[in-house]
């Protein structure tokens, strides 16, 4: 359990922290709230899922399959995870 979520989180900390820094940005750029940035957390982080893993290191899939996650599983994950922070930040 605890070896998934290693796994998981090196496969994530290369997405939330570039996400997390464009959302600011944008975010500020348009009238910093918590929705706007929900809003482009929700937009960038499946994009920057795909530029970063389909396009640049497609071949790190085989990696995360070694451990069991699916790409499958692993793209349902990032837009949950979108969801779930855009969902949070509309009720703040």
């Amino acid at each position: 359990m605890i070896k998934s979520v290693k796994i998981l989180w090196i496969f994530y900390f290369k997405l939330l922290i570039p996400a997390v820094l464009f959302s600011l940005l944008i975010s500020a750029q348009t009238g910093f709230n918590a929705n706007n940035f929900g809003f482009c957390f929700l937009l960038l982080f499946p994009c920057l899922h795909y530029l970063i893993y389909e396009l640049r290191l497609k071949n790190e899939y085989l990696f995360y399959a070694n451990f069991g996650f699916s790409r499958q599983f692993l793209w349902i994950t990032t837009i949950s995870i979108g969801l779930i922070i855009n969902s949070i930040t509309k009720f703040l």
